[in-house]
């Protein structure tokens, strides 16, 4: 019972991890440091999501949050991180930490591991038993020791920068194992290891410049996909990370990546698209396009990366000169000061100064023409004149895709990603073809979500680069809000948040849409949404007052439920503090009522005035005001919502305003009461109205259709006595002809059709 007891008391430490109080949090861990050493279950979990706090902006968590890693992972139990456990068994505790850890947390284990590598308390013996692991190991086991190498590199450059050392690189994580198993992660790990090397040229020849060159081949095979599965969709899946990765590292270990990029390009475009008889295949195979894009965009985006970074060491090279020459002119100056001056010692002390004054104007001018060149780079060359831009027409045809030619999933996912890249790149190209972009997100299968929420972050990045391109398009943003996935719907809030917080997008009457994700089903969205509001109410001028009164009539008019609306407008309301605020709503919020289309409108803003805090000045306001609400005192809601307001003013108020709250109490009974006998007269009175209505209606019909009935009879009353004479012409003639019993009985018997199908005219009529 007392291990069960604290299994199920998992949720609720891992609930103070949240806790805004420090003492909860560490407290928490402390339980979690004590769960793991009697081997509870929960402590693991509770460890994983202990480390996101390594994200803190509070020290002393951080430091917490670290004594406890090393106290559970690497140290003995009990012995408050002084003595550590056996190299092997460390190495074997961080194996299992990484083996089952999600991405996120990854990345925080990765932060403390270097820490704790920066203050060396991880024993160097643990990364020599992880090379060995790397090199022997099967692929769960070689990937995860790859994965902590490339941790423990980002804080020791040591652990791989080496001519040995990338040697077993080499061979463990982009050799011959790697390749025939398709083991991507471990080409991923090895890959982001890479990318922690000083960009240090070796000497030509020399054995780790040899090492890196047949790293260099490696990592371009893996970039153009030589050893995918085009029968395999998971394997071209699994690339992706490892791809991505590759091309980072070629961009860090090369020194002329953009020649190296390019030969990937041209690589990948013979086995795409190919040749056969001096022509073009009329076909390619989709997984070999998917990647194809997915390289060319991600090739490009690293392009601006390492244009915008010669720029800058350009820039820095220029200003150290600058300075350097600033710094012996003074230099010079003060030993001539120090010296007599005669005349001629000035005039060389103002020539010199001349020169200085021209040769940082040289510096400047130079400085903003690097500038414009990498602008012109960035707009015109990467996604223009150079290679990428040869395939942007194949890449806009897929993404348009507007016969429906293209099905399959993966290669619209890599296409849409490829454009939003290039778009990053160059503003006129982002401008030109935004709407197709959010014409791409609006055709999107509903299965598809990957496509949508990649598509909905990116333009988030999109929003950051060019902010004024993406405005008029910020109403679609937020109507992703509404996706019925909610992978979506957290991506867009997520982009939306980090916008907003930025100050990158306004924060307009749109925020209506955020708000409803304070009642979404999903927890996740709902804290999200949460902490927006909590972060804005924070600033000084305190947004969410000013978007209160849309907010309410935004939800209202948008038929919102009514837990819902009262739910939201609670928590929303909450963050008025100020009197001078609440006295403002409370009258903004009275002068929408003859505004409202529905009773229940009405009813929402009653509920709203009546969760602010009122004063005798708010009293004052609604008793002037009487007028534009009187009208909605009969619904139940309207005047329950007043009520409260009376209660709760009889609270505080001074004897001389009793009588004046009495008044206004008496007056909203009163209008209450002759409202509703008022409501129920007009009811009646407008059943009444549709009745009549309904029998001027109907009898509007019958004379209608009286009148073309007779008119009907009229006819052929004129038609029988046309054929009577024209009968009684043909007996005279044949008087001397006696008809027979037949002719009789026929003669008879259209009569008797003739007045029988007048009879049922009339009786229709009638």
């Amino acid at each position: 019972e007392f291990i069960d007891l604290f299994e199920n008391s998992n949720e609720s430490f891992e609930g103070m991890l949240l806790s805004s109080n420090a003492s909860d949090v560490t407290e928490a861990l402390r339980f979690f440091v004590r769960a793991r050493h009697f081997k509870l279950p929960c402590a693991v979990t509770g460890m994983k999501q202990a480390l996101a706090l390594m994200w803190s902006n509070e020290t002393s968590i951080q430091e917490e949050v670290l004594k406890a890693f090393l106290d559970v992972f690497i140290s003995v139990p009990g012995t408050d991180g002084k003595e550590f456990l056996p190299d092997n068994q460390i190495a074997h505790n961080l194996l299992v930490l990484v083996s089952q850890a999600t991405v996120s947390e990854l990345a925080s284990i990765e932060e403390a591991l270097g820490r704790l590598v920066k203050q060396e308390l991880i024993p160097a013996e643990v990364f020599v038993i992880l090379w060995s692991i790397a090199t022997k190991a099967s692929k769960e086991s070689r990937s995860a020791a790859m994965t902590l190498l490339s941790m423990g590199a980002s804080a020791d450059t040591t652990i791989v920068d080496s001519a040995s050392r990338l040697r077993l690189l080499h061979d463990a994580g982009l050799g011959d194992y790697t390749e025939e198993h398709n083991d991507w992660k471990t080409a991923r790990s090895a890959a982001c290891a890479l990318q922690h090397i000083k960009r240090v040229q070796p000497e030509p020849g020399s054995a780790k410049c040899i090492v890196l060159e047949l790293i260099m081949e490696k990592l371009c095979a893996i970039a153009r996909g030589d050893w995918c599965d085009d029968t395999n969709v998971q394997d071209t899946k699994s690339w992706f990370c490892a791809a991505q990765q590759a091309i980072d590292a070629i961009f860090v270990i090369c020194p002329e990546p953009e020649i190296a990029s390019a030969e990937i390009l041209r690589g990948m475009e013979s086995t795409t698209f190919g040749f056969s008889n001096g022509s073009p295949y009329k076909q390619c195979h989709s997984l070999r396009l998917s990647r194809f894009f997915f390289v060319l965009g991600h090739v490009a985006l690293k392009l601006l990366v390492y244009t915008e970074a010669i720029s800058g060491a350009v820039r820095r090279a220029n200003a150290a000169k600058t300075l350097a020459k600033q710094i012996e002119a003074d230099k010079a100056k003060a030993k001539k000061k120090a010296s007599p001056l005669n005349d001629s010692q000035c005039d060389d002390d103002s020539d010199d100064d001349d020169a200085i004054e021209a040769e940082l104007g040289v510096a400047a001018e130079a400085e903003a023409e690097t500038e414009r060149e990498v602008a012109d780079i960035s707009d015109n060359e990467i996604v223009g004149r150079a290679l990428i831009g040869c395939f942007v027409p194949t890449l806009l045809h897929v993404v348009a895709n507007k016969d429906g030619r293209f099905s399959s999933e993966i290669l619209m996912q890599t296409s849409t990603l490829a454009l939003c890249k290039l778009m990053c790149i160059s503003s006129a190209f982002c401008e030109k073809h935004l709407p197709l972009l959010f014409t791409a997100l609006a055709r999107a299968p509903s299965q598809d979500t990957t496509l949508r929420a990649n598509t909905v972050i990116a333009l988030g990045d999109l929003a950051f680069r060019f902010p004024n391109a993406v405005e008029p398009y910020t109403p679609r943003i937020y109507a992703c809000l509404r996706d019925k996935s909610t992978r979506v719907r957290r991506h867009a809030l997520m982009v939306l948040t980090h916008l907003i917080l930025n100050d990158m997008v306004k924060v307009k009457g749109q925020v209506s849409e955020i708000a409803l994700c304070l009642r979404d089903d999903e927890a996740r969205i709902r804290d999200m949404a949460r902490l927006l509001f909590n972060e804005l109410s924070k600033r000084s001028n305190n947004p969410i007052y000013n978007l209160l009164p849309d907010i309410v009539s935004r939800l209202s008019q948008m038929g919102t439920k009514k837990e819902d609306f009262r739910s939201i407008m609670f928590f929303l309301l909450g963050f008025i503090k100020k009197e001078k605020q609440n006295e403002m709503l409370v009258e903004k919020l009275c002068h929408r009522f003859p505004k409202c289309n529905s009773i229940s409108q009405k009813a929402d803003l009653a509920f709203c005035i009546a969760q602010l805090k009122i004063n005798e000045k708010s009293l004052k306001c609604l008793n002037d005001l009487f007028k534009l609400y009187k009208d909605a005192l009969f619904d139940e809601d309207v005047f329950k919502s007043f009520a409260s307001i009376v209660s709760k003013a009889k609270k505080f108020i001074k004897p001389e305003m009793k009588q004046g709250l009495e008044e206004w109490e008496a007056r909203l009974s009163e209008h209450s009461e002759t409202g509703m006998d008022n409501v129920l007269a007009g009811t009646k009175a407008q059943r009444a109205k549709v009745r009549a209505a309904k029998r001027a209606a109907r009898n509007a019909t019958r004379a209608t259709q009286k009148k073309y009935y007779d008119s009907t009879d009229d006819e052929e009353e004129s038609e029988d006595g046309k054929s009577d004479e024209e009968e009684n012409a043909s007996e005279n003639k044949e008087n001397s002809v006696p008809r027979s019993k037949s002719e009789l009985a026929k003669g008879k018997s259209a009569s008797n059709t003739r007045e029988g199908r007048s009879r049922r005219l009339r009786s229709i009529n009638a």
